[in-house]
């Protein structure tokens, strides 16, 4: 019961004070709160992502490929477009020599301009030349003591594909054929070639044996060198004793063929691993094929350049993903949800029907975050190619609200 006392004709409440502390802590408590819920962190917006892993390029398309014997054709940067023939086998010819020289340039790395060391030719060597003469084999002459350089061994093996210069390389390499042919078919191993058996260094013997597949390895692999690319581009070349020499494959310069190496016998028939170049929207795209057991050399020129007419329509650089690509969204729980883009154009060498692979990987969104801001990576790959562009949101994530804050839980 309050007690009114009078002081003075006024009178004072006597009210318990416990009762105004209890209003204050409420009122302190309510004002904590609100602040607490107005001054916590915002939880990170969640993350949903719509872009497919997998998109099929256009239409599938196949090279023109030919019917007889086998053949592969493959775009540095793409991998292989097509292939046709059984994988079994057969006779490469000259084409053998790819690998000859690919050991030596492996064993003796030359620089381009470098000659490397010198050879002089020995009697054994000018015999085997006339005991080659005899078999009709493909040679070059040489004379007891002329001396050759690493570079001229190379050369003459490849532009005229002279098969004694493959044997005087192997002997001074590895002391004699037979030691030269095992590292050539432990290359082979090393290199996944798992069809492949050489018996010769030349490719003479009909037991040198490889398949499209694997001739497409060894030249990659071989083409990857700058002198012998250089070497094989060669239209021409003079060496001692035989004078200027034109080389035996006369695709050089026609319809971007560079390289690589024809090999011609009755057992193999035609065969021609073959590399061409050519240009799309300024980036320089590099073709490397095969073809093997055609009817003879020409037949090998021909199915080249009809593989190489049928694609060079078929590659392009092309945008594969635009600026601005949604590839998911950020929805925070208090506004709407704002876009993750692409931020640049995604440039890839591509040919119709091929398979882009991508992947997204986010950092993480802030609520806070403000257009352009990175929040992960967008992962391309197309055949052999990969890109790692950024991904950004497309607009400012909207402010949280006093009244989402303060009902939040």
């Amino acid at each position: 019961m309050n007690v009114l006392t009078s002081y003075g004709g006024r009178r004072r409440s006597t009210a318990p004070e416990p009762l105004y502390i209890g209003i204050g802590i409420v009122a302190a408590i309510v004002i904590f709160l609100v602040v607490l819920q107005c001054t916590r962190g915002l939880p990170e917006p969640e993350v949903s992502l719509t872009f497919p892993e997998t998109t099929t390029l256009g239409e599938a398309r196949l090279p023109a490929l030919p019917q007889e014997g086998q053949a592969i054709v493959s775009v540095v940067g793409l991998g292989t477009l097509g292939q046709s023939g059984p994988v079994q086998s057969r006779p490469i010819a000259s084409v053998t020599k790819i690998m000859t020289a690919y050991v030596l340039l492996r064993d003796h790395p030359l620089n381009p301009g470098e000659s490397g060391p010198t050879i002089e030719v020995t009697e054994f060597d000018a015999d085997r030349f006339w005991e080659m003469v005899a078999q009709d084999q493909s040679v070059q002459p040489v004379n007891e003591g002329v001396v050759l350089t690493q570079l001229q061994l190379l050369q003459g093996m490849l532009i005229p594909s002279a098969n004694n210069y493959a044997e005087i390389a192997a002997r001074w390499d590895s002391g004699s054929v037979p030691a030269f042919v095992e590292k050539m078919n432990r290359t082979a191993h090393e290199l996944g070639m798992t069809n492949t058996r050489y018996v010769d260094v030349s490719g003479y013997e009909s037991g040198s044996r490889s398949t499209a597949a694997d001739v497409l390895t060894i030249a990659r692999a071989a083409m990857a060198n700058p002198v012998f690319a250089q070497i094989v581009g060669t239209k021409s070349i003079r060496l001692p004793t035989a004078g200027m020499v034109n080389n035996v494959n006369e695709l050089l310069g026609i319809d971007g063929v560079v390289g690589i190496k024809t090999g011609t016998t009755e057992d193999a028939g035609g065969n021609l691993a073959f590399a061409a170049k050519r240009e799309a929207a300024g980036v320089q795209i590099e073709v490397v094929g095969v073809v093997l057991g055609q009817k003879d050399r020409p037949a090998a020129f021909t199915a080249t350049r009809t593989i190489l007419n049928s694609i060079n329509s078929g590659l392009q650089v092309t945008r594969a993903i635009p600026a601005g690509q949604p590839v998911g969204q950020a929805d925070p729980a208090w506004g709407e949800e704002v876009d993750i883009i692409v931020n640049e154009d995604v440039m890839m060498l591509i040919w119709p029907g091929m398979t882009m692979q991508t992947t997204v990987e986010i950092d993480g969104v802030p609520p806070d975050g403000k257009a352009g801001d990175q929040v992960g990576w967008l992962n391309v790959k197309i055949g052999e190619q990969e890109a790692r562009v950024p991904l950004t949101l497309a607009r400012d994530i909207d402010g949280a609200g006093i009244a989402w804050k303060l009902t939040r839980f």
